[in-house]
């Protein structure tokens, strides 16, 4: 099976290219729930409310697990597949009913399935693989001198700027102005309180404010970042099976491609 992503030096420095993608729109997935690692959070949704809206509080919110999913891939297509891999929640108010389940990937613009929110427009597909160019590499695996609990964090932060932007009702169509009306705790999508008190709401909202900074990063014809979608089971965003992924460990924002606002 080949890498997702290859590397190739240009330009006396290392480029990120998917063309060499195994994983295909199409591809079925069966997968085992392995772990479930994150911090517990309260959150608030109402596809009504505007992206400004203010924080509804605690009082009625729903309780979700910010963080990575690990799962054993047990088959590809049908056939015997020994694997695993980690991916995050596209679909906050939708559990795991099965296990295992089959995930059949899809482009990110086809989940969540389930409605509200719905789809995701063409930009926040654009700003899911900003989010990822800028931090997966980051968040998907510890550092050495990185303790146990900042490594969640940063899992969890992640995981909650993913909710943000394909649950946010937004007003606007271009990149730099949903990005304005991005916010963790204000709109439609609302985080009401975390187990780590402020800690994860302040990574979230740097990782925020971090995104198209220098231009947007992203592919509009060859993503590496997927939808994973059964129509019982929260839909997930997904990248190749590690241990292809083990390699980018470091490379940072150095070859991703970029779109400039």
């Amino acid at each position: 099976m080949r890498n997702l992503i290859t590397l190739a030096a240009v330009s006396g420095g290392m480029a990120l290219s998917s063309g060499a993608s195994a994983m295909s729109v199409g591809d079925v997935y069966t997968l085992t729930a392995r772990s479930s690692d994150g911090f517990n959070v309260l959150y608030s949704f109402d596809s009504a409310r505007s992206s400004s809206a203010s924080n509804v509080g605690p009082g009625s919110s729903s309780a979700a697990i910010a963080g990575f999913i690990g799962w054993d891939v047990t088959a590809l297509n049908g056939n015997t597949y020994v694997g695993t891999m980690k991916t995050f929640c596209v679909e906050i108010a939708e559990g795991f009913p099965d296990d295992p389940i089959d995930y059949t990937v899809s482009d990110l613009t086809d989940v969540p399935e389930e409605t509200p929110p719905g789809n995701m427009s063409a930009n926040q597909s654009y700003m899911i693989q900003d989010l990822y160019n800028r931090y997966y590499v980051d968040v998907a695996a510890q550092d050495t001198a990185e303790n146990w609990g900042d490594y969640l964090a940063e899992q969890a932060a992640f995981q909650l700027v993913i909710w943000e932007i394909s649950h946010e009702n937004f007003a606007t169509s271009t990149l730099d102005a949903m990005k304005g009306e991005l916010d963790i705790s204000l709109g439609a999508m609302q985080i009401t309180q975390d187990t780590a008190g402020a800690g994860i709401v302040a990574l979230a909202t740097s990782m925020i404010s971090s995104l198209g900074t220098g231009g947007w990063w992203y592919s509009a014809t060859d993503p590496w970042v997927f939808g994973g979608t059964n129509p019982d089971n929260q839909d997930l965003l997904i990248v190749v099976p590690s241990p292809a992924i083990a390699g980018l460990a470091g490379l940072g924002l150095a070859g991703m491609r970029r779109r400039r606002r």
